[in-house]
């Protein structure tokens, strides 16, 4: 699909900066960015009705959903599905709607029964509600998140999805490691913040007004922070796992880079196959002449289609 909107110098050092992370042809690309991705279906396990009763119900009602490999409570909705009608499920806290791609950052951490679990940036809630969904709600699930009308909408949501919360905190997750001081958790994730450009739309005239390498900058440097809390907050043998919707390496893989030359005691593991046609290529080697540490090609990015948004994901165990 061409795209009528003008070809900047904006424009350009966008298309050449992301074709040379994704090994992408910048008119590839440009087809890639635009439009919505589908959506994908998550039955609640935490729902009185039941994961089976609600799964049963998806495929009775759309027999063409497609399962997520990986994630045996998930569907791709595609087109399978009027998206109003999964609406009414979702206020209902029958499912919890998200683009597949927001399925692996769990996937990857894979949260276990009573586990003492820390999301650091949870808002608006999905993988957190995830997370808790695998833990069949045993255990400490503690959700934090800066933005106060965002935190209080993720504690209604909770009540919806029937998800049981040991703390909500309402803290830069930059800082999280000052306010909480005496407790270490198993399993951190760090679905950071950053310039979202896996869902930049291209077909609209200001996808990139707010782009430049400045923004890309700062992101890099909160999110190397981020990261080093979530370091002095986890237990030895503890996991975390990084996540953006981005695709800029300065906000991927060199956080990962200089956190693990910090800490000795850092691994990158290798992550859960990738679901369905998702593309998901290894973390460069290197980028703009500076060489990654050799074990940043065991994470992952997802490359941005009609289906997944573009994600990147790490799995970092403290040994």
């Amino acid at each position: 699909m061409a795209s009528s909107v003008p070809r900047t110098a904006k424009w350009r050092q966008f298309l050449d900066r992301t074709s040379a992370a994704t090994g992408l042809r910048a008119e590839e690309l440009v087809d890639r960015l635009q439009g919505a991705r589908a959506s994908s279906a998550r039955a609640n396990r935490l729902h009185p009705d039941g994961r089976d009763a609600i799964v049963d119900r998806l495929l009775g009602e759309w027999p063409a959903l497609e399962p997520v490999h990986g994630d045996p409570d998930s569907f791709l909705c595609s087109d399978a599905a009027p998206y109003t009608e999964l609406i009414d499920l979702a206020d209902e806290g029958l499912v919890y709607l998200q683009n597949a791609s927001s399925l692996l950052p769990v996937m990857a951490l894979d949260p276990q029964p009573g586990e003492r679990i820390l999301d650091m940036a949870a808002a608006p809630g999905g993988k957190a509600f995830n997370i808790a969904a695998r833990m069949g709600n045993e255990g400490e699930l503690w959700l934090n998140d800066a933005a106060r009308p965002r935190l209080e909408k993720m504690q209604r949501l909770a009540g919806t999805y029937h998800v049981e919360v040991h703390a909500f905190l309402e803290h830069k997750a930059q800082y999280l490691d000052k306010e909480i001081t005496d407790t270490r958790f198993d399993r951190i994730l760090v679905d950071a913040q950053c310039t979202g450009e896996g869902r930049f739309d291209l077909r609209r005239r200001n996808a990139l007004q707010h782009w430049n390498l400045s923004r890309i900058e700062t992101y890099t440097h909160l999110q190397t922070k981020m990261l080093e809390v979530a370091y002095r907050l986890l237990r030895p043998g503890g996991r975390i796992v990084y996540s953006t919707c981005t695709i800029a390496p300065e906000e991927n893989e060199a956080p990962i880079h200089r956190i693990l030359g910090r800490h000795d005691d850092l691994d990158v593991e290798a992550l859960p196959p990738s679901p369905n046609d998702a593309d998901l290529i290894p973390g460069l080697k290197s980028w703009d002449g500076h060489r990654f540490d050799a074990r940043i090609q065991r994470t992952g990015r997802v490359l941005p289609g009609a289906r997944f948004e573009a994600f990147y994901v790490a799995s970092l165990l403290k040994r």
